[in-house]
């Protein structure tokens, strides 16, 4: 969970948010990977096509919903010639993620009554890692107003972007973070992590949505599109394998997950 946030705050300083988010997608590969990798489940083509159908249309619905938006974010991520060390360390930020969903996934079939006390640990980590990083920025070097103790200054009450900042610190923390990871926590003791990442990759969707309500931003064609295929493919998986059997050439494996 740690190295996902981190990863990702990394990356976002020289990567365009639309590329994080389009490579940040990948968790929808990653989980069902690990299942197929650690324990032992069939993930074949065959074995579960929902799965990897699912896999195809949500990176393909958050790559038309963020790279061909046609906005500055949009044209930088669409226009980049070179991979970059952030895109690097946008594409670890999933495995990051990844791995956390699924090794909840885990803890959660062992112990489905602890989500509290295992979201808690998860989120103890981060911050403990996180607040190294905060303190470092505000006592080695030149000292940081947004670091600690610099954001619980003065500074707090004499300077509006201190505060601006403070609150979105907060506001991310409590409610984005700690709350959200409460609710994935108990998310993933009824589904498995495969079918979770993809409905967690509807974020974008999310984000252009509100955008268009609240800051009035434009709803464009890509954003139907795009939003169109991230939601086939959370409606994908729940389809069973033996639905496919009607595509020509195509014929489930005889024990495929049900």
């Amino acid at each position: 969970t740690a190295m996902g946030y981190i990863t990702q705050s990394v990356s976002l300083l020289t990567t365009p948010a639309a590329t994080v988010a389009f490579l940040g997608a990948a968790t929808v590969v990653v989980c069902p990977t690990l299942e197929a990798v650690v324990d032992k489940k069939k993930k074949g083509l065959r074995d579960a096509p929902q799965t990897w159908l699912a896999a195809v249309l949500c990176i393909t619905g958050v790559g038309i919903l963020e790279l061909l938006g046609g906005g500055a974010d949009g044209a930088a991520g669409l226009g980049a010639s070179e991979v970059g060390v952030g895109d690097l360390l946008a594409l670890i930020q999933a495995v990051g993620f990844g791995t956390s969903f699924f090794l909840t996934e885990r803890m959660m079939a062992q112990n489905p009554s602890q989500a509290l006390p295992i979201t808690a640990a998860q989120v103890s980590v981060s911050a403990a890692l996180s607040a190294v990083w905060c303190v470092a920025d505000g006592f080695i070097g030149t000292p940081d107003v947004y670091g600690l103790p610099g954001l619980l200054s003065t500074a707090l009450v004499t300077d509006g972007g201190a505060r601006t900042a403070a609150l979105a610190i907060g506001f991310t923390g409590f409610i984005t973070t700690a709350a959200n990871r409460v609710a994935e926590t108990n998310c993933l003791g009824k589904m498995s992590s495969a079918e979770a990442s993809v409905i967690l990759a509807t974020e974008p969707l999310w984000a252009a949505l509100f955008a268009a309500l609240i800051l009035h931003d434009d709803f464009g064609l890509n954003d139907y599109v795009g939003g169109a295929l991230i939601v086939c493919a959370c409606l994908a998986t729940s389809l069973k394998p033996e639905a496919f059997g009607s595509l020509p050439g195509f014929e489930p494996a005889v024990d495929a997950e049900r």
